[in-house]
């Protein structure tokens, strides 16, 4: 059995002007990654445009397909990483190729007329990525209470820009800046883990702002925990920060260690900067 797996897309800056056909190969050590079995194998490609946008607002759009050996949960994983690699490949070349993955749909291909009965009216798959949809937040008057100079105001568009920020890695990085610039080493003979975990105020905000959610409910932080998390950062803040491939060193994009590691800490420090903001700019003398 073989399964097709469908990833709509939109072209930016350029233009496919027909369907196009590839055929690639995985190699033993990929396979064998992936859950395969390590043997090379061919997968095939076909990049299909839509005879018209499907919303007005897009320059193109169409539908990136791939065809693995294997049902559908064997294959999702290789799945979304050839189509990730498809995407960097054609954007580097060409212009922006995005792959919304809010909807990825797909088709089990059987091969021999006994798979074909196995599958019956299960031949179709898909898979939604939902996000809880939150009210927005209601404009405060008060926020204008507190008092910009040209430090904070340097900030805030440092925040704000780290925010609109299109992929985990840059936001992360945008964020830390702020944080760096806080509380970061003074000297020379200081680590910036050390400057961090020295600083009170900090420490205070993390303790204050932020809670560790256990399964019988969520507590403050520890100096521990404080002191960890503080690693964490700056370890991610090294790996995305600088690549050296080489050496098989450093957090690119599309590595599944934004999604393991770099995502899980941007709510954290998203608070942590914001709560420093804040703490500046109430202290702050108005220019």
């Amino acid at each position: 059995m073989k399964s097709q797996w469908k990833f709509f897309f939109e072209s930016k800056h350029f233009r496919f002007e027909s369907t196009h056909k590839f055929v690639g190969e995985i190699g033993k050590e990929q396979a064998g990654a992936f859950g395969f079995a390590p043997e090379k194998f061919e997968f095939q490609m076909d990049i299909e445009p839509d005879s018209e946008p499907r919303f007005s607002w897009m320059q193109q759009t169409g539908t990136l397909k791939i065809v693995l050996p294997g049902g559908m949960e064997q294959t999702k994983d290789l799945a979304h990483w050839i189509a990730i690699h498809a995407s960097e490949h054609i954007s580097f070349f060409h212009g922006e190729l995005n792959l919304p993955g809010g909807f990825v749909g797909g088709e089990h291909l059987p091969e021999t007329p006994e798979e074909e009965e196995q599958l019956g009216e299960n031949r179709y798959f898909y898979i939604v990525s939902l996000v809880e949809a939150v009210p927005p937040n209601i404009f405060d008057g008060s926020s204008f209470q507190y008092k910009v100079n040209s430090s904070t105001g340097s900030v805030l568009k440092q925040y704000n820009a780290a925010l609109k920020a299109k992929n985990p890695i840059d936001k992360f990085l945008g964020l830390f800046r702020i944080v760096e610039d806080f509380y970061g080493p003074t000297s020379k003979k200081q680590t910036l883990a050390e400057a961090l975990k020295e600083s009170v105020e900090l420490l205070a905000i993390a303790r204050q702002k932020l809670k560790f959610v256990e399964k019988d409910g969520n507590r403050e932080l520890t100096k521990v925990d404080c002191a960890q998390l503080v690693d964490n950062l700056v370890r991610i803040r090294h790996n995305c920060a600088h690549l050296r491939t080489s050496k098989g060193f450093g957090i690119s994009h599309g590595d599944p260690r934004v999604e393991a590691e770099v995502e899980p800490l941007i709510d954290p420090l998203k608070t942590l900067a914001f709560e420093a903001i804040r703490i500046k700019m109430e202290g702050d003398e108005v220019l």
